[in-house]
């Protein structure tokens, strides 16, 4: 499940324009998870710790380990492609959006698979 959350380091790669650093991205599992094999990924820094608990349910989970991506040939034009909804859909992601009248609520924007609505209020 991909989260969107603009309070969290976002779990889709963001360009960055005043910085050139680029953070690693990395895998946790949902331990006890109702959807089979959930998987977060997580934009964070070398430095952070590793989360113990999903920054939106609060659910456990648990870093995996993989090997490093080293693509090098990165271009503004593919990565907006591989973020448009249509791809993401199809490939099998799921969007929440941040509501911005109640910010404790995600709407399901891209995906099948999920809740319509995820509330932590």
């Amino acid at each position: 499940m991909e989260v969107l959350d603009s309070n969290f380091p976002l779990v889709l790669l963001k360009r960055r324009r005043r910085q050139h650093r680029v953070m690693p991205i990395y895998r946790y599992r949902v331990i006890d998870s109702n959807i089979e094999n959930e998987i977060l990924e997580v934009e964070q820094a070398m430095h952070a710790k590793v989360l113990t608990s999903h920054p939106i349910t609060g659910e456990p989970i648990e870093r995996i380990l993989t090997k490093p991506s080293l693509t090098l040939n990165h271009s503004s034009f593919k990565e907006k492609k591989g973020l448009e909804h249509g791809h993401l859909s199809k490939n099998g992601f799921t969007v929440f959006q941040k509501d911005r009248s109640n910010p404790k609520r995600y709407t399901r924007t891209v995906g099948k698979e999920g809740p319509e609505e995820i509330n932590l209020a």
